[in-house]
């Protein structure tokens, strides 16, 4: 299966919206020349020629429909976006111009996405062009990061269930609570503020 770029899937909707547009525009000028068909068969005069204006919007409407559907629509689906561009805008254009104001503006931006398609075509979904395409294996378990080696950090000494002070003890001048000795270090240590004192 070929690779189908995002926006050739948008234009084929455009174009195909557009069509659909243009057949109901078609069939609208054909059942209203059935209609006036009749009228102007028993009136005559004037009611014949706007009856030929309907017949005349009604058969260009299907020969559009026919020339977009092969000129436009049908290279879309086969993937040659590039030969559907200049089509698309011309439909784009003259709709816009007959009084097709929708079917033109879908076919403008189906022409827009149509030169987006071309691009993504020519660039692989996996990157960068002549990026190679590595198969896909969506539970393939991935490789884990190096980790750093672990390495002890120091840490101040576990605090010894506090004693009450002792006459003579040495107090932590910050916090005014008894520090205690560690013998270790020499020193006394405040587990409050956690500094040696």
């Amino acid at each position: 299966m070929s690779y189908v770029p995002p926006s050739a899937s948008t234009a084929k909707t455009l174009i195909l919206v557009g069509l659909i547009l243009q057949l109901i525009f078609a069939l609208v000028f054909l059942i209203g020349l059935g209609a006036l068909a009749l009228f102007a068969a028993s009136v005559g005069g004037f009611a014949v020629v706007i009856a030929g204006v309907y017949v005349a919007l009604g058969a260009i409407g299907f020969v559009w429909f026919v020339l977009v559907w092969m000129l436009c629509y049908k290279p879309v689906t086969e993937g040659r976006y590039d030969s559907a561009k200049t089509p698309t805008l011309v439909f784009a254009i003259l709709s816009i111009v007959t009084g097709g104001i929708l079917s033109g503006i879908l076919y403008l931006i189906a022409y827009i996405k149509l030169g987006d398609a071309v691009r993504e075509q020519q660039m692989p979904p996996q990157g960068y062009p002549g990026a190679p395409i590595a198969p896909s294996m969506p539970y393939a378990p991935q490789p884990m990061a190096p980790t750093m080696p672990y390495a002890p950090q120091p840490m101040a000494p576990m605090a010894p269930a506090p004693a009450p002070p002792m006459p003579g003890a040495v107090m932590c001048p910050k916090c005014g609570k008894p520090a205690t000795f560690v013998a270790q270090y020499n020193r006394y240590y405040c587990y409050t503020d956690q500094q040696y004192v």
